[in-house]
């Protein structure tokens, strides 16, 4: 004996195209901020290359399965990007994390990794135009810097 079952998806439900899990977002818990980012560019970045210098990417992201990439600048440890992103803050998310990496035929190599407090945002009056740091390891030293403007809106 056969039994159908049938899935009924509230309004409040949706398919996450990059994972095959349901995520849920209230609709009360939605914000009407966005952020914009501006990854202007790196510079001293760690050489993470035997041979030449790094490929180098950012990964974006306020949730991190849901994150935004920049294009690959190649052979330089000071790469110059000038691109936007745009996140729809939802609440509870407090940190925009940004993990820059050197691109390699096989897999990547982290350069370094920071995260910026979106408060710091708003405290400065919406707007942020600053050099972020990527501490190296135990935050001994530098693995470079990235050049960020955010804005909340």
């Amino acid at each position: 004996m056969k039994t159908k079952i049938k899935f009924f998806l509230h309004k409040d439900y949706f398919l996450s195209t990059s994972t095959t899990r349901f995520k849920h977002y209230n609709s009360t818990n939605m914000s009407h901020e966005t952020l914009q980012v501006i990854v202007v560019e790196g510079r001293n970045l760690k050489d993470k290359d035997t041979f030449g210098q790094n490929d180098a990417y950012i990964e974006l992201y306020l949730d991190k399965n849901y994150k935004q990439r920049t294009s690959t600048i190649k052979d330089t440890n000071s790469p110059v990007w000038n691109e936007t992103f745009n996140f729809n803050l939802l609440k509870g998310q407090d940190h925009l994390h940004i993990q820059v990496y050197d691109e390699d035929v096989v897999g990547k190599d982290s350069i370094g990794a920071a995260k910026i407090s979106l408060k710091k945002i708003q405290q400065a009056g919406g707007k942020l135009d600053e050099w972020i740091k990527l501490p190296a390891h135990l935050g001994l030293g530098s693995n470079g810097e990235i050049h960020l403007i955010l804005r909340l809106s």
